[in-house]
């Protein structure tokens, strides 16, 4: 058989240790409030601190953690990038994705390699939580917002996640019949 993988390398750290350099694990998350019969979701300006695609907009994600569930990871992320806490989001969630994840990409796309979870909830709230970036990595995010569902387009996204967004309306709607337009 002929595969078109590239292996994993194996490096030795200063003090010994071998460690594989292999593709990453990271979850986002797609949250979506209704409030006083309007759609919202919660959105993150990468900051001046971010690594890449600084000043573009993306949903709450990040890299899975030595000894966390992707749930735990997704719930952190939001926590750290946006400072909603998700936990109590679920308690109203009328349809929830953290238990079991709505999705799973493993395609490589240009720059990242990474195999990536996708949660989510969707809930009706008499209010939107606030939002905070003071769990923030220093300058990780510029700005937060809970995005009216129908300015998406207005945003610059980073990773694709404009696309996940469109997806994630498309899944509510086959497996809870939520609809909204994509």
């Amino acid at each position: 058989m002929q595969f078109r993988n590239r292996p994993n390398e194996c490096v030795t750290t200063t003090d010994g240790r071998e460690i594989w350099v292999s593709r990453s694990v990271t979850v986002a998350v797609c949250i979506l409030l209704v409030c006083e019969g309007r759609p919202y979701i919660l959105v993150n300006q990468r900051g001046p601190g971010a690594p890449d695609c600084r000043g573009m907009w993306n949903l709450p994600c990040g890299y899975l953690d030595y000894d966390e569930s992707t749930t735990e990871a997704a719930v952190r992320e939001v926590w750290e990038e946006c400072g909603v806490n998700a936990l109590e989001l679920l308690t109203h969630a009328d349809c929830e994705f953290f238990s079991q994840p709505w999705d799973i990409s493993s395609v490589p796309h240009d720059n990242r390699q990474n195999v990536t979870i996708h949660h989510g909830l969707h809930a009706q709230v008499n209010a939107l939580p606030a939002v905070s970036n003071a769990h923030n990595e220093p300058g990780e995010t510029s700005d937060i917002r809970w995005l009216p569902l129908e300015e998406v387009d207005s945003l610059e996204f980073a990773f694709r996640h404009r696309e996940r967004i469109t997806l994630y309306l498309q899944h509510l709607a086959r497996s809870a019949g939520i609809h909204y337009p994509a």
